[in-house]
């Protein structure tokens, strides 16, 4: 596939509101819009307030969304708010992002755990995790070696694991998916019976 530069922004002022909120609320990020020209970024934008479910709007002057993504809003209580106060660097990663559980179509819970495999990075983008270090080395995977990256995300109270390549890749990226998950799964971190719930790329 080809790769698609999805560049999170580092914004000056970015607030999530919050009243009461329970399990997953949301998820508040920034990505490139694919059909869109590389751009020039601008260093303003005018200030933005999404509350909807997945409310999201396109930053003017680039090919990015910002968005307002309320996973599991049927559990919360209260609502959640993305404000967005001007552009400030550029920034980001390319990976795919999965939520695994033991239980089908579990994506919210404590017990869910996120996968990350990341592909390219840029501008200071880390992991979580990154400040223990890695927690193990895969050496042979889609053509290069990997460290792994893992905590507990405190915002959602899901474990992280996210894989970084040794080698980064540049302009495309071919793989079975399916080796990722059964490298973890010879490190002891999943089993066969656990499910993938959500998968997200970009």
């Amino acid at each position: 596939m080809d790769i698609l530069r999805r560049s999170v922004i580092t914004v000056a002022s970015i607030a999530l509101t919050a009243s009461s909120v329970a399990a997953r609320p949301c998820k508040s990020f920034v990505f490139r819009n694919s059909s869109a020209p590389t751009p020039q970024v601008s260093t303003t934008q005018a200030s933005t307030k999404l509350c909807g479910n997945n409310d999201h709007k396109t930053l003017d002057g680039t090919p990015w969304l910002i968005a307002n993504s309320m996973y599991g809003a049927a559990q919360m209580v209260g609502s959640v708010c993305t404000d967005l106060d001007k552009i400030q660097t550029a920034a980001g990663n390319i990976c795919f992002d999965f939520i695994l559980g033991s239980a089908k179509g579990d994506s919210t819970s404590t017990a869910a755990q996120e996968l990350m495999l990341w592909l390219q990075y840029e501008g200071g983008q880390l992991p979580i995790g990154w400040d223990r270090g890695p927690a193990a080395t895969i050496d042979s995977l889609f053509g290069t070696s990997w460290k792994l990256y893992e905590d507990v995300n405190h915002s959602s109270g899901m474990t992280v694991h996210s894989m970084l390549p040794n080698t980064q890749f540049d302009g495309s990226f071919a793989g079975d998916l399916k080796e990722w998950f059964e490298a973890l799964v010879k490190l002891g971190r999943f089993t066969d019976a656990t499910y993938v719930n959500i998968g997200n790329a970009g």
